[in-house]
């Protein structure tokens, strides 16, 4: 711990790095005037103004390891917020249970757009189980995931939930708490609601995207012995992939897209650092791309062609399409940065975020029940 990571020296430094991001605005708007300044000649100014605000939010969230808490308080959700019971005994095995300090708990979700009611209208679109970003040491649904959950409930789904799931930055939230917290969260809907597997929808978007991985190579290799049937699809928007690189800074840094990307090292070092386990056992996990496995249900994926994830992802795709049995759909958008499906309405790509959640509810729209 330094001054800067504990209060009130973080306040401090937050106060002074958002005067200072105020203060750059005109110039960072001349500076990209010329085209040749530009992180991709192809962006807007806007576009360059905004990669640069939100490099510097993400970093500066880095430098005071900003903490997110689990807040488990409904406060003005009222019934929007449920609570979500611990997994079961009897789901958990193997990587669940390789930490005896890593108990699954009570956590919650959020509803969008309204409170999930008993006897909701049957629809053609599915119930969507939401994972939001993060890098495993931030986000909360609450304030910023708005914009994302319009476009599920709007072109995807009928009803998204949104997994308030344990951060890797408070006290045992590494490895595998998230898992543990999104797998009671499915067998939530598929129990206690009584939602069939085939109306349900994985998706989650950066570490999000991660979790969902996750939770299919769990059910891949767990769910027909303890009784977690395959849902209906998995969605995938700019999954972030390799955990265990992204534990040293260089894997971002020598990046070929790190002067596009908003993604900061110090940021993802820092999620990763917190996030990852030294057990052996949980490599599949850290790092999908060491051992490709058959997934249990239909895959869509999503990244953009300037985020710094692009390579792993694509690699992803190719090694989960070399399995036999395995149907994966992959969409890039050439220019985007990093997760526009979550923030484009903050980086200026709203338009394409729209486009993104369009051609994934057409694909879950045409999977077969």
């Amino acid at each position: 711990m330094s001054l800067i990571t504990t209060t009130p020296g973080k306040y401090f430094w937050a106060i002074g790095a958002s005067l200072f991001s105020l203060a750059k605005l005109p110039f960072l708007s001349l500076y990209y005037l010329p085209n040749v300044n530009r992180p991709h000649p192809e962006w807007s100014v806007l576009q360059c103004v905004l990669n640069n605000l939100m490099n510097a939010f993400v970093y500066h969230t880095a430098v005071v390891e900003a903490v997110t808490p689990l807040d488990l308080r409904p406060g003005s959700l009222g019934n929007r917020f449920i609570a979500i019971p611990p997994l079961a005994d009897a789901l958990s095995t193997d990587i669940l249970t390789s930490d005896p300090n890593i108990k699954s708990q009570a956590t919650g979700g959020i509803w969008f757009p309204k409170a999930l009611e008993e006897g909701y209208p049957k629809t053609n679109k599915p119930i969507v189980l939401h994972f939001h970003p993060g890098g495993y040491v931030m986000g909360d649904v609450r304030m910023d995931g708005a914009f994302a959950a319009r476009l599920l409930v709007e072109k995807v789904g009928s009803y998204a939930l949104w997994n308030l799931y344990r951060l890797a930055s408070n006290p045992n939230g590494r490895f595998p708490a998230a898992l543990q917290d999104a797998l009671a969260a499915y067998d939530y809907l598929l129990r206690d609601l009584a939602i069939p597997a085939s109306q349900i929808v994985l998706s989650g978007d950066s570490a999000g995207a991660h979790i969902v991985i996750c939770m299919l190579r769990y059910l891949a290799e767990h769910g027909e012995a303890i009784g977690l049937p395959a849902p209906r699809g998995a969605l995938l928007f700019s999954p972030a992939i390799n955990f265990l690189a992204a534990t040293e800074p260089k894997s971002t840094s020598e990046n070929r897209n790190y002067k596009n990307d908003y993604m900061d090292p110090t940021f993802v070092t820092w999620g990763a650092q917190q996030f990852v386990t030294g057990d052996p056992k949980a490599t599949a996990y850290m790092n999908p791309l060491a051992s490709a496995f058959k997934s249990p249900c239909p895959i869509w994926v999503y990244c953009g062609g300037c985020e710094i994830f692009y390579d792993d992802a694509t690699e992803f795709v190719e090694k989960m399409e070399g399995i036999p049995g395995n149907d994966v759909t992959y969409v890039v958008e050439r220019l985007a940065n990093h997760d526009i499906f979550f923030a484009g309405n903050l980086l200026g790509w709203r338009k394409e975020a729209e486009n993104i959640a369009d051609k994934a509810g057409k694909w879950v729209a045409g999977l077969v029940e």
